[in-house]
């Protein structure tokens, strides 16, 4: 009957309720991650488009960040094997794990670079850093390392391991480095594709797609 205390219920119910259906949802995102090679064996990226717009909207939605692109020796038309909104989702999930655990220094520093046939993309932020043994286990699913403040913030441990699920399975790699008290640097490692293999993979998608479609009706029948 107290209409405070009714009113503290809902907020929590629905406070919870997110929480789960984001729950739910990192946990689809890992069963699709799993099942890559079936569903994007010939996906192609480039990640120079793919850079510019995550980090130019992950800009306007963090207003109070600054989150910055620098690209060294990376051609605009370098290709990746890699379905282009799934390097949105690992970008989006380093760059907003950096924000959440950032202190004093809202900057968010993203940078890319090409050297012979690999292509590395660094998200580094200025935040609370990672000991030595959370380096051990942040991939790990439902691993938190501050776990009132991830809770808080509406994380569930799962960011990091989607992260990595999808790197390896399109054949990069991913690592961290970082200092308690002075930020992290996460590291994705692509390898870049030649045009003769971008060809290939783009004749492959095509013999896909043509023997999927459905055969037209025959409308004597």
């Amino acid at each position: 009957m107290d209409p405070q205390v009714l009113e503290e219920s809902i907020d929590a119910s629905i406070s919870e309720a997110e929480r789960m259906k984001h729950l739910i949802q990192e946990m689809l995102d890992l069963t699709r991650a799993e099942q890559i090679s079936v569903h994007y064996p010939n996906a192609i990226a480039e990640p120079m488009e793919v850079l510019t717009r995550v980090v130019g909207d992950m800009g306007m939605v963090h207003p109070d960040f600054k989150i910055s692109l620098e690209v060294e020796d990376l051609d605009p038309d370098t290709k990746i094997q890699i379905f282009q909104g799934h390097l949105e989702q690992i970008l989006i999930i380093l760059i907003d794990n950096g924000i959440k655990y950032s202190t004093n220094r809202k900057e968010i520093a993203v940078a890319a670079g090409q050297s012979g046939q690999e292509m590395q993309i660094v998200v580094q932020d200025y935040g609370e850093g990672i000991s030595d043994e959370d380096k051990k286990k942040i991939f790990n699913r439902f691993y938190r390392v501050d776990k009132a403040r991830t809770r808080e913030k509406g994380g569930n441990g799962l960011g990091l391991s989607i992260a990595q699920k999808l790197v390896e399975s399109y054949h990069g790699t991913i690592d961290v480095e970082s200092v308690l008290g002075q930020g992290s640097q996460f590291r994705i490692t692509f390898p870049v594709l030649t045009d003769e293999e971008v060809k290939e993979l783009e004749s492959r998608e095509e013999q896909k797609q043509a023997g999927t479609e459905s055969p037209k009706q025959d409308p004597t029948i």
